[in-house]
């Protein structure tokens, strides 16, 4: 095979990115997390009902069952709130989780190339979901916990490594400390069956099980899988790094529709099946595809055997201490926050701008009318899903032509002004218009990104240079939503999120001309 790529160079770059994009479909269903919380509910808590709902149980309903009774429908509402913001800390866990441990296997991607890594990706992940569909089995938690520990030991010591100790071009760490990790797991496992615990706390118990599998597992299996596909890619395409890492990433933003679909994805396999069957179902698919797609993944010929680096490739280490690594991350940091916070509330704020304009022309609402324009909230989901999709390999194309520098400008700008514009949006046509602008160039940071690492810091340890610049993104996910909530809680509106987030926008278009002007890549790129 080796020999045929030297020969063929054209089949062997064309075969890597369709496995590129295989892996980055089942990657990209991560965005898809929001089905799971309704069913999971019913599964993991006790059903919440009033005192008057309770009274007109019979007998037999009130034992057979497990029930929490509140005095109000208002306070059932409010435990229902809580018990879904319970699950779903598992998304959160997920994206820190993908977002930290990308930068361990950036690194192992630059050592033993982009096969390995991808595989054990496809392992984590579908490992994930495989053992939360089973939670209805005792023995999986007990495996569970000690699978768990196990691997926080692996993932802290190969942490305390990275940030210690200078790795040398032969050392993959996850192999020098997996033994210990092991042994680890083969303690807490004896603990855990000896104190016989497991199962005596309640939804406890499957909550801390779904944070650990279909959040910090699955995570840490995207985490190892994402990054992969890129570095290989661009070092295929060295001349057209935006639109092969827009390509790769586009399958992230099509894996997150394709979930979703009322008919072939998750979604409507949820009508007719457990949700525990949905995640073994996924489970085995991410298993398979991932480690197939990694397959086929593979670096040019005498990449990772290359003697000596490129005059523009530069260690990790260099990299965080310069000046260019702080101002990409500040600016990724700006662009994730600005679309993740959307994300996060796309739905819910649509439905109430369109409440809030029928409203304000003297329409009078019922509860059904209210819950109708609530529903018509969830078509700015799908338009922004596929202008996600759509700006990914959009802008990377335009950044081949037209330069990182102008591009970035150009992305940073239009989205802090649809983020300043974005409460005024009261109609169905003016929230999709705005939903489909702020997916695009939200979509556009993942082609964006890591085309700009690579042009700054060089192809050979692309893996887990990206790695560190991504950990933004991490942040971002977590502050965005958070300013969001904060700002409705304290104004009763998202404007001053959406206008910080604007801002910040504007501020990063700035950095992207200082970058570029004051720090070029010339003068920060050294081995």
């Amino acid at each position: 095979m080796n020999h045929e790529t030297c020969r063929r160079p054209g089949a062997g770059r064309y075969q890597v990115l369709i496995g590129a994009v295989i892996v980055q479909l089942i990657l990209g269903t991560v965005y898809g997390y929001s089905i799971f919380w309704q069913p999971l509910q019913a599964k993991v808590f006790p059903t919440i009902i009033t005192e008057a709902e309770y009274a007109d149980l019979s007998e037999s309903q009130r034992t057979a069952n497990q029930f929490e009774v509140v005095p109000s429908a208002a306070q059932a509402a409010t435990r229902r709130n809580v018990q879904q913001g319970y699950l779903k800390y598992a998304f959160s866990i997920c994206i820190l989780s993908f977002a930290v441990v990308m930068v361990i296997a950036g690194r192992v991607q630059d050592v033993r190339g982009p096969r390995l890594p991808a595989l054990i990706g496809a392992m984590l992940m579908g490992g994930g979901f495989l053992i939360a569909g089973l939670m209805n089995y005792q023995v999986v938690f007990y495996l569970a916990h000690a699978l768990f520990v196990g691997t926080v030991a692996i993932l802290v010591l190969m942490i305390f490594h990275a940030l210690f100790s200078r790795v040398d071009q032969t050392t993959v760490p996850i192999l020098k400390y997996a033994p210990t990790g092991v042994a680890s797991a083969a303690v807490v496992a004896g603990v855990l069956l000896g104190d016989q615990y497991v199962g005596k706390l309640g939804e406890v118990d499957r909550l801390f099980l779904l944070w650990g599998t279909v959040g910090f597992l699955a995570g840490a299996g995207i985490g190892f899988a994402y990054v992969c596909p890129l570095a290989a890619l661009i070092k295929w395409f060295p001349d057209h790094k935006g639109l092969v890492s827009g390509l790769a990433v586009t399958g992230f933003g099509f894996g997150a529709f394709l979930f979703k679909a009322e008919t072939l994805g998750a979604f409507g396999f949820l009508k007719t099946h457990s949700i525990e069957q949905l995640f073994v179902v996924h489970g085995l698919v991410s298993l398979v595809v991932v480690a197939a797609g990694a397959m086929l993944l593979r670096n040019p010929p005498g990449t990772v055997q290359a003697a000596v680096a490129a005059p523009s490739d530069t260690a990790w280490q260099d990299t965080l201490r310069s000046p260019a690594f702080h101002v990409l991350w500040i600016m990724f940091f700006s662009g994730a926050m600005a679309g993740l916070m959307v994300i996060g509330i796309v739905k819910v704020f649509a439905g109430e701008q369109l409440v809030a304009s029928a409203l304000a022309t003297g329409e009078a609402l019922d509860d059904p009318a209210r819950r109708s324009l609530l529903d018509k909230g969830a078509a700015a989901v799908g338009w922004l899903a596929i202008f996600n999709a759509l700006g990914r390999v959009t802008w990377g194309l335009i950044s081949d032509r037209i330069g990182r520098t102008a591009s970035f400008v150009a992305m940073f700008t239009l989205q802090a002004v649809m983020m300043f514009l974005l409460i005024s949006m009261r109609s169905e046509l003016s929230l999709a218009i705005a939903a489909s602008i702020v997916g695009f160039n939200f979509g556009g940071n993942f082609a964006l990104f890591p085309s700009a690492t690579a042009d700054r810091f060089g192809a050979r340890n692309m893996g887990v240079n990206y790695g560190w610049v991504f950990t933004s993104y991490g942040i971002a996910g977590v502050v965005g939503i958070a300013a969001g909530n904060v700002a409705k809680t304290m104004t009763g509106s998202y404007a001053a999120a959406f206008a910080l987030a604007g801002a910040l926008c504007l501020v990063s278009a700035g950095l992207a001309i200082y970058l570029q002007w004051r720090l070029p890549p010339t003068d920060v790129a050294r081995a």
